[in-house]
């Protein structure tokens, strides 16, 4: 195995945040954490397209950072949520202002990012609700927002695809608002983190089992709560009825077996679900700027995002490339 020396830079910045010995709990060592993840965060992608139309709002008690790419008329609805291991990140600091506004205008569709409550501040299941609450929020009020209800899909990367597979799920179980696809990059669906890839380290894993089990439970009131549906949706009991997902994991990422093992539940309950794994990528990788396979990367999901909208917008179902 070798990796590609920005992803072993990536690689490096990871182990320079620290592990499992963190004490998550001193708010200075959160702060600190978190204003490392800010400064290593800002080559997010390319920077803000032109002509996306950037706007804050807020659904309820929920900020809410839309991307308007220049069309006339209703558009297509994404709704984003970012990753950070549910203690990281903000929709509102702009460090995914060039990912989604690039999105926005490669799948035409106007993408929500929701700046959900973080942990350990706010526990499990806090940050859920408000992933929830924005996402039926902006159905519900369509014309404000030049939303076509039949063309909803959800999306995000790593504790954001946890999350939007968590919204799916709890849509089926509400009757919510159809949702067409559900894109999920890199996502945490399992955060007992008891997969084979997790139990069985390798040097291009961007943590350890311990590690990433300390920074899920910050998520958690209990360890009961690990099996939730909601926040593994691994064990939901029955997956029947939920959206179609695209499901993209990295070569090296521990997490790609409970992304695999999740697609392989969805196709059992009869959901049309595509896994696609990206090769020479670690977790997080996608995010590089000016590395051409992450590039590619982010024109696939944003490509097959664009295919899903039309065929939503025609009444059709969707079609995922195997």
């Amino acid at each position: 195995m070798e990796l590609e020396a920005p992803v072993r830079e990536l690689l490096e910045s990871y182990k320079a945040m620290g592990g499992a010995s963190l004490d998550l709990g001193d708010p200075a060592v959160l702060a600190m954490i978190r204003a490392t993840a800010i400064d290593s965060d800002q080559n997010l992608s390319d920077g803000p397209t032109d002509g996306v139309e950037i706007s804050d709002v807020v659904l309820g008690d929920v900020p809410v950072r839309l991307y308007r790419p220049p069309a006339e008329g209703k558009l297509p609805l994404h709704v984003y949520y970012h990753g950070g291991g549910f203690i990281l990140g903000s929709a509102l600091s702009g460090e995914a202002d060039g990912l989604l506004s690039r999105r926005a205008v490669e799948a035409n569709c106007l993408v929500a990012s929701v700046e959900y409550r973080l942990a350990p501040e706010h526990k499990f299941p806090a940050g859920v609700n408000d992933c929830y609450a924005a996402f039926t929020g902006l159905v519900a009020d369509a014309e404000r927002y030049g939303i076509y209800r039949e063309a909803v899909t959800v999306g995000g990367g790593s504790a954001g695809g946890n999350l939007a597979a968590v919204v799916a799920l709890m849509t089926r179980d509400k009757n919510g608002p159809r949702i067409a696809l559900q894109l999920l990059e890199i996502a945490g669906l399992d955060l007992t983190s008891s997969s084979y890839a997790w139990r069985n380290p390798t040097a291009a894993h961007d943590s350890t089992r311990e590690a990433d089990v300390a920074w899920n439970d910050r998520h958690l009131s209990s360890l009961a709560e690990r099996v939730h549906p909601y926040v593994s949706p691994f064990f939901a009991a029955d997956l029947e009825g939920v959206a179609p997902a695209y499901v993209v994991n990295a070569e090296f990422d521990p997490r790609r077996d409970e992304c695999e093992a999740y697609v392989a539940r969805l196709r059992d309950a009869g959901v049309h679900a595509v896994s696609r794994t990206m090769k020479g990528h670690v977790h997080g990788s996608v995010t590089i700027r000016d590395w051409q396979p992450a590039r590619d990367w982010r024109a696939e999901v944003n490509a097959v995002l664009a295919s899903a909208n039309r065929n939503a917008l025609a009444g059709l179902a969707v079609e995922l490339p195997e």
